[in-house]
């Protein structure tokens, strides 16, 4: 992990069993539905999360990654010892069903402040603006 993070206590004596999902979705994804107060919405996700007994989790947004609000998910995460990683589920449509993958990325895609990881979402979809390629039918 970065500089800003630390390893959760999860992992202080090494490997341990874990419940991980690797296919997230928070508020920068279209598909994703979130009612509840809009103050909370940090905390009611890592609730969420902690309930299911997440310990390890990849924000993979459809072909959008958004720096900050992973940033804020990764901040309240870390003090119920949820680790959050960032990724992407690139969602291509090639085919008749499209093909969807899921991407981690290591903390060097965030050092020093940066997103590199929007850049490049942005080359897989060459020529086309950003509505067209996360806000489609296929993701």
């Amino acid at each position: 992990m970065g500089n800003d993070t630390k390893a959760p206590e999860i992992f202080k004596y090494g490997a341990t069993w874990l419940r991980a999902d690797f296919h997230l979705h928070t508020h920068a994804d279209q598909k994703f539905k979130y009612s509840d107060d809009e103050d909370y919405y940090y905390s009611n996700y890592v609730e969420g999360l902690n309930k299911a007994g997440i310990r390890l989790g990849v924000i993979a947004n459809h072909n959008k990654f958004d720096a900050g609000e992973f940033k804020a998910l990764r901040n309240t995460s870390k003090n119920n010892d949820i680790c959050l990683l960032p990724g992407v589920e690139l969602s291509v449509n090639d085919g008749s069903n499209g093909l969807h993958t899921l991407i981690v990325f290591s903390d060097q895609w965030l050092e020093n402040g940066n997103d590199y990881i929007s850049p490049f979402i942005t080359t897989m979809f060459p020529g086309k603006a950003e509505s067209e390629y996360q806000n489609c039918w296929w993701s």
